[in-house]
């Protein structure tokens, strides 16, 4: 159910429109980049092997891969500031329509805007296929 403003958690379609307070947005959005850093890491020891049995690596290659470590630092840094930035809000809100519909991930929307505690999990229909490289 979505937030909204200063009435607590509304029932989809209500008079009033749906808005989340920044402190919560910002410290969801935290959560989200604070596993993007971990999925980076993960990446990175995904391919350890795969490097350790190539007898050569090239150059190309290896920017590729500092650019992985590079995205891992940023996510790092960015979650940083999403989770100050909460400190900041105080008693502000957003609304919550214009910000999901320019979110294209429905489970990034659902973890985002839906007033729960429970993490979302994708079903075996819901993840997609693979798309690999």
């Amino acid at each position: 159910m979505p937030y909204s403003d200063s009435l607590g958690p509304q029932p989809r379609g209500s008079d009033t429109t749906a808005r989340i307070p920044l402190a919560t947005l910002h410290k969801r959005i935290q959560d989200e980049m604070l596993s993007l850093v971990m999925l980076a890491s993960e990446v990175q020891i995904a391919l350890g092997p795969t490097l350790a049995a190539a007898t050569s690596i090239p150059p190309s290659v290896q920017r590729s891969l500092q650019a992985i470590d590079r995205l891992q630092q940023t996510f790092d840094d960015l979650q940083r500031v999403m989770g100050h930035l909460a400190d900041q809000s105080g008693d502000e809100t957003v609304e919550i329509a214009p910000l999901s519909d320019v979110i294209r991930l429905r489970h990034l929307c659902h973890k985002l805007f839906d007033d729960i505690d429970a993490p979302f999990a994708l079903s075996e229909t819901d993840s997609g296929n693979i798309a690999w490289f």
